[in-house]
């Protein structure tokens, strides 16, 4: 799973498809995939995954790189990669 620890919280490399019909986040092979339901354009997508991935692990998240690409990082501030982990195994759409 690509879960980093950093200063601040942790790193999350994630592949995103966006305009699914639902929002999810699954772990398959070892990769973090978000689907969204909004289109990519004019950052709908990202708005909509760090709104999603704030309520989900109650904290602030910020996409750091990949605005405009399908790969992304993606930090959590102020937790480690255990909540992290579990939040995401555990998640309900």
């Amino acid at each position: 799973m690509s879960i980093k620890e950093v200063k601040d919280g942790v790193i999350l490399e994630v592949y995103v498809k966006p305009k699914s019909e639902k929002f999810s986040i699954e772990l398959k092979d070892n990769e973090i995939i978000i689907r969204c339901t909004e289109p990519p354009i004019k950052g709908k997508a990202n708005k909509e995954i760090e709104k999603k991935l704030s309520k989900l692990f109650r904290r602030k998240v910020v996409i750091v790189s990949g605005h405009r690409a399908p790969h992304k990082r993606i930090l959590v501030y102020g937790l480690n990669s255990e909540n992290v982990k579990r939040a995401i195994v555990n998640f309900k759409g």
